[in-house]
């Protein structure tokens, strides 16, 4: 009863994985090189190079009618930020029912949720959104989960991280969220076909001997890979045609804002908050309210994380020496997997099979 999120994987030889480190670990020992599939079998069959005629709100709205369709039970993850934004209002502008929208938050330093300075989207964004309008939805469920220090510094432990196959400190796969909540088992108890809704992701082209491809790095997804009961809204193996418009249209600015420009990548750096801005205008709806994310610095310790970071090394030494104790020892048994050589550069990208844009 799994979603189209079981189409993303990794490949050694004939053997499939869902974990990235037991991905490398498994290549490493075989001698052989570790394959990412992105939906392979339906994006490989789609014609990425013509654009879809219909406009980008007609596919929004057509998807989010898809995915009631499918489902009985949608659970929309809503964070405040364009992607989710975006998405959530297309449900709501065009009364297409949402059974829960669920806003996740963590701490690694305190209980006291408004302290965590990762968390302001949140703070600031989603719950005061959610409180706008939930006399406009009373058949919607809202949940606020919690995962402050006192759950954490129990819960987290070294197989966390290889479980998790990222390096937060906070929890964000679905095996520990429904670990830390079994009510979210409740649909699935009830025998309704249901799915964890998020955004994912925003659209990854660049440009290769004069032609633009779309692509996706495995590091985009890496943490929600073989979750059972995610969906991603814009990203599907039953509808295509929502990412390659969004592919094209952030293809076509480019293309005449920078023409003869010999490398994409410099102008889509995810954490380069100018350019990441472009696209969201492009292609996504203004926040409730606009904050400053402070987003600016790649690899593993992206701006939030560092934030998250310093409050563990301030507040929280238990779960800090943890964390310095397992990057450390992997970065010194296994610096190849890592850009750099470096943990702190993250994990080498495994790219996906690219699609020509025209």
């Amino acid at each position: 009863m799994g979603t189209t999120n079981q189409e993303l994987y990794w490949t050694v030889g004939n053997k499939r994985f869902t974990n990235k480190w037991a991905t490398l670990a498994y290549a490493k020992k075989m001698g052989l090189t570790p394959k990412f599939n992105f939906f392979d079998k339906s994006f490989g069959a789609y014609e990425w190079r013509v654009e879809p005629g219909e406009s980008w709100r007609n596919l929004l709205i057509k998807r989010a009618l898809q995915l009631r369709e499918s489902y009985d039970y949608i659970r929309l993850f809503y964070s405040g930020g364009v992607d989710s934004q975006t998405m959530l209002e297309v449900f709501l502008q065009n009364r297409i029912h949402v059974d829960e929208i669920l806003v996740y938050r963590g701490s690694a330093f305190s209980d006291k949720m408004d302290e965590e300075p990762a968390d302001i989207e949140v703070k600031d964004v989603a719950i005061p959104f959610l409180k706008s309008i939930e006399k406009e939805i009373p058949n919607t469920k809202i949940t606020i989960l919690e995962n402050g220090a006192s759950y954490l510094t129990k819960a987290l432990d070294e197989k966390y991280f290889y479980e998790e196959s990222s390096f937060a400190l906070r929890i964000w796969c679905e095996r520990h969220l429904y670990k830390r909540a079994p009510e979210l088992f409740s649909p699935f108890e009830k025998g309704l076909k249901h799915c964890d809704l998020r955004g994912g992701d925003k659209p990854k082209i660049f440009l290769e001997n004069g032609k633009y491809y779309m692509a996706m790095w495995d590091s985009s997804r890496v943490w929600d890979i073989g979750d059972q009961f995610l969906e991603n809204f814009y990203l599907s193996p039953e509808m295509p045609e929502i990412h390659a418009k969004q592919c094209h249209i952030v293809k076509n600015y480019f293309k005449l804002t920078y023409p003869g420009a010999n490398c994409l990548k410099r102008h889509f750096n995810v954490f380069d908050t100018e350019k990441l801005e472009i696209i969201n205008q492009l292609c996504r709806v203004p926040r409730f309210k606009e904050i400053n994310l402070g987003k600016g610095k790649t690899g593993v310790l992206s701006s939030k994380q560092l934030l998250v970071l310093d409050g563990a090394r301030q507040n929280n030494s238990r779960l800090y020496e943890l964390w310095m104790s397992f990057i450390k020892n992997e970065g010194m048994i296994h610096p190849e997997r890592f850009n750099n050589n470096n943990i702190l550069d993250d994990f080498k990208g495994i790219l996906s099979r690219k699609y020509p844009l025209e």
